[in-house]
């Protein structure tokens, strides 16, 4: 039998068992870890690769219709509204990006 395959309260048992028998030094580091886990535990929302390209393609097919400047207009609006957004919070500064 596998770690992989124990059950969840065997699995806890021995996780606990290894973690008493570590030296102090390498009990921190155990415990810097467990912080680490549960910081990228608490950001659930981050989307997967797969889900920013099919909403990338989502919002192609919806804009296919229009021409590439009405697209590159668009375009440019975000860009703006984005940067004002970014200088108002303190992000970014006037000026930053060469043609400001």
């Amino acid at each position: 039998m596998t770690l992989a395959t124990l059950p969840s309260q065997d699995l806890i048992r021995k996780a606990v068992i290894e973690v008493a028998q570590l030296p102090e030094n390498e009990l921190l580091a155990v415990i810097e870890l467990v912080n680490d886990l549960k910081k990228q535990r608490a950001r659930p929302n981050r989307e997967s690769a797969v889900q920013i390209v099919a909403r990338a393609k989502r919002r192609a097919s919806e804009l296919s219709h229009l021409s590439r400047e009405e697209v590159m207009r668009q375009f440019g609006n975000t860009l703006d509204a984005i940067r004002a957004e970014a200088v108002a919070k303190g992000t970014a500064l006037e000026g930053e990006l060469e043609g400001d």
